[in-house]
């Protein structure tokens, strides 16, 4: 028996284990009056990894601080196992997913939800993961990724933050949860000469709540007055392509996905409903692209440029009253895109420009950004210098500077001119 047991012990595979991430304090400052912005940062950062032959358990971690009053929040932003058989490879659990090929702007990477507190983070630092089962197979040139997700997943917005313009007042109470929450994304993608081509298709629910219904005093000779707006969440359906090639020296990067949204029958007690209840049905496809351009210099400086488009196609809407089924004629609700890149909510065209230095033997790195608005006025002008005293140490400063449209106070660059901010803070790597 012991021998069956050591034999046991012996044969399976010893595993392995990793850990990194970062110790990341900071303050940011208000540019206008020099008082202190006071919104969550990931103050710490830590990735786990333990494996074992062909399988793979990974967590990734963050503790989210605020700096006045001081407090913290521990956050599992993943934790999942993955299999790597011979044909692909196996995944389940809390993942991040990222679909799409340009950088940081991605109309067709919709399998998670935004974190809109930090908006103008790069890569998955903005997402929010999810409950998810996926599976990629290989085979020749062409990677096959099916992804099937149990549970609807929101987006994350700041409510009632005095500190963040673009803060909404207060949560929404949701009148109407996803009664469907199943979502499933299939995505093919294959090299063709030099150029990477992907195509996707994602059928889910929107991220964002959207009107579905409404209370309404209706009487003769009177506008109708709405009393109330109930909230819940569209069906959406997005068709996704993705292309990346080269031309020289310069990378080429095009993303372009189609949505079409409608409003879910409401399943309503209509004995129950209030009497002044309508219901608001609702179909639209809008579509959104990224063109990107990237060009490295021989002195190892990286210049970027994103064209961002958002476009609304076919609005058709309407309203009855959920007793009678009588069709009325209310108001047409302001559409926002429940699913899509999130940059969409500040224009719906913008040119990012961007570029990435390093000086020093790598000891100083450069970047700089801006981001005009195409669609009317405003701009957002950033730069941040990091420089390295020691390995794994550095030190960051930043500003960042809105501004918008002295003539118009609605105008979302003009409401983000208070936000301007100056940042300094420490960085260590593990």
């Amino acid at each position: 028996m012991r021998k069956i047991i050591l034999a046991l012990f012996i044969s399976f595979p010893v595993a392995q284990f990793n850990y990194s991430g970062e110790i990341n304090p900071h303050v940011m400052t208000r540019t206008s009056n020099n008082t202190q912005i006071n919104l969550p940062y990931r103050i710490v950062s830590l990735n786990l990894g333990m494996t074992m032959g062909k399988v793979d358990f990974k967590m990734a971690t963050a503790l989210e601080h605020r700096n006045s009053p001081s407090e913290s929040a521990f956050d599992i932003r993943e934790a999942y196992f993955a299999y790597y058989p011979n044909w692909g490879e196996v995944k389940v659990g809390k993942q991040i997913h990222a679909w799409g090929a340009a950088d940081g702007n991605n109309p067709t990477d919709n399998i998670n939800a935004y974190d809109y507190y930090y908006l103008f983070d790069g890569g998955t630092g903005k997402k929010v993961g999810n409950f998810s089962f996926s599976s990629k197979l290989y085979y020749e040139s062409f990677q096959l990724e099916g992804i099937l997700t149990p549970k609807h997943e929101i987006n994350r917005f700041p409510y009632g933050e005095k500190d963040y313009p673009l803060s909404i007042p207060e949560k929404p109470t949701i009148e109407y949860p996803v009664e469907n929450d199943l979502e499933i994304g299939f995505r093919v993608q294959t090299t063709i000469g030099e150029s990477d081509l992907g195509l996707s298709i994602i059928n889910g629910n929107d991220r964002s709540p959207s009107v579905l219904s409404a209370n309404v005093t209706v009487q003769d000779g009177v506008p109708p007055v709405i009393n109330k707006l109930n909230l819940g969440y569209r069906s959406t359906t997005m068709w996704g392509l993705d292309l990346v090639t080269f031309f020289g020296d310069f990378t080429i990067r095009m993303e372009s996905a189609f949505f079409l949204t409608k409003t879910p029958l409401l399943k309503l007690k209509v004995f129950l409903a209030p009497l002044d209840l309508y219901e608001y049905q609702e179909e639209i496809n809008y579509f959104q692209s990224v063109l990107q351009v990237e060009y490295s210099t021989p002195s190892d400086i990286t210049l970027s440029f994103q064209l961002i488009n958002n476009q609304l196609n076919n609005q058709s809407y309407e309203w009855y009253h959920t007793y009678s089924n009588e069709l009325v004629k209310f108001t047409k609700m302001d559409f926002q895109p429940g699913m899509g890149t999130p940059f969409a909510m500040l224009s719906d065209k913008a040119l990012l420009i961007s570029s990435t230095g390093v000086l020093m033997d790598d000891h100083l790195e450069i970047n700089g950004n801006i981001m005009m608005n195409l669609d009317d006025k405003g701009q957002m002008i950033g730069m941040k210098i990091g420089y390295s005293p020691l390995i794994n140490w550095k030190i960051e400063a930043g500003i960042t500077m809105f501004s918008g449209d002295e003539n118009n106070p609605e105008n979302k660059f003009t409401r983000m001119e208070d936000f301007s901010n100056s940042t300094l803070g420490l960085v260590y790597n593990f």
